[in-house]
């Protein structure tokens, strides 16, 4: 039986190409990275504004501080002398669920935009559809879906998202209750 010895210098050469490979690619991943970064946040910042928009229209709004403590309260937007604007972020059964909530100032929600989501398709997905958002439309002090005792119509296979959905808007309007 003859043994193959292993030429120390193609185990060197090995590692250097491989470095170089994975150099090239980390730097062309964050050219890309940079390059794209500041358009994806404007589109960000657009569907934002777009879904503020949609909850209570308003000609401006202005970021308010909120010190409730509440996570699932990410910001609050005072959307002129309409009321307010609160994105939250519930977790729902895919991860966290981005929306915006609208509050008027009597404490009533004018409306509710799912910003974005990571629910399941054909399922917890259906709670960005009108139907569903416009069941909380009018609501005031909490929502709770009907298996919880409440008046929300729970999606069909999807009552952690709508219970999610649910604890955003309950968080919202705490949120705005804890302004004054």
């Amino acid at each position: 039986m003859t043994q193959t010895a292993k030429n120390p210098n193609s185990t060197a050469r090995l590692i250097i190409v491989l470095f170089l490979i994975s150099a090239i690619t980390a730097l062309a991943l964050g050219l890309v990275n940079y390059v794209t970064a500041p358009r994806i946040a404007a589109i960000e910042a657009e569907k934002s504004r777009a879904a503020m928009e949609e909850v209570l229209p308003a000609e401006s709004y202005e970021e308010v501080s909120y010190t409730g403590g509440d996570s699932m309260v990410t910001a609050v937007y005072r959307a002129g002398d309409a009321g307010y604007v609160v994105e939250v972020a519930p977790s729902g059964f895919g991860g966290a669920i981005n929306m915006m909530v609208g509050v008027d100032t009597s404490g009533t929600v004018t409306g509710v935009s799912i910003v974005s989501h990571e629910e399941t398709s054909g399922l917890g997905a259906n709670a960005t559809r009108e139907e569903f958002r416009s069941q909380f439309v009018g609501a005031t002090g909490s929502v709770a879906v009907t298996k919880d005792g409440g008046t929300i119509d729970a999606l069909t296979g999807a009552t952690v998202t709508s219970r999610a959905v649910s604890n955003g808007v309950n968080a919202a309007l705490n949120a705005v209750a804890s302004l004054g």
